[in-house]
């Protein structure tokens, strides 16, 4: 039996993360600079993956986008681009999925089985999703500590730190691939139950076979 209150509860979670996604791809602030140690903070850089940003002590911002849109970009940010808008179409597809497999929607009511697998592919969908959006968000953040950690980038004006979007991104692809699990888990035994009692129907409807063996011919022929 499906169970309906962990279905629904994984559903929100699969559409918070889905939400947090968006905007850790949408916000600016993927990395920002190190203002520790200036004794003036007057400049804050941020970098995102789509534009890059800089903010007076006046509160007056400037952003500017990438001189491309792809091509001699670095590739962490590359990478991130993709894992991210990767997970942002499995998300996508998996909300889908998801609407037309709840049990509490009306559509394709008449086919429990149906909806059960697709409420299982949407969890996976976004346990997929979640998993992309932590590799890119992760090899990012790995390429941020790297440069921070070079011994030859020692001045702060130069030197980067985790940005806000990225501890986002983080949430996201937590409450993203529990909440794939949470529906994987909740539609799994209903999938497992309809399987097992299809098998028994069928094997009701055939008949059991009985072996019989044949009967010696008699004999019309008498001896006298």
């Amino acid at each position: 039996m499906v169970n309906e209150v962990l279905q629904v509860f994984g559903f929100l979670l699969t559409v918070l993360g889905w939400l947090l996604s968006i905007v850790t791809c949408s916000i600016s602030s993927w990395k920002r600079s190190d203002v520790k140690g200036e004794v003036i903070e007057s400049i804050t850089r941020t970098t995102g993956l789509w534009i890059r940003c800089t903010q007076q002590a006046t509160g007056h911002w400037t952003c500017d986008n990438y001189d491309s849109y792809f091509l001699g970009l670095p590739v962490p940010l590359q990478g991130a681009r993709a894992t991210t808008l990767l997970s942002l179409l499995l998300g996508f597809f998996g909300i889908l999925l998801a609407i037309f497999g709840l049990s509490c929607t009306t559509i394709a009511a008449e086919n429990a089985r149906l909806k059960a697998r697709m409420v299982v592919a949407s969890g996976m969908l976004h346990v997929a999703g979640g998993v992309s959006l932590g590799t890119g968000v992760c090899w990012f953040a790995a390429t941020v500590l790297q440069d921070y950690q070079n011994p030859g980038n020692q001045v702060s004006a130069g030197r980067y730190v985790y940005g806000e979007a990225l501890f986002v991104g983080w949430a996201a692809m937590v409450v993203g691939i529990l909440g794939g699990i949470a529906m994987c888990i909740s539609s799994w035994s209903t999938k497992d139950d309809d399987d097992h009692h299809h098998h028994h129907h069928m094997e009701r409807h055939i008949p059991p076979y009985t072996y019989n063996p044949p009967r010696p011919k008699q004999n019309s022929t008498e001896y006298i």
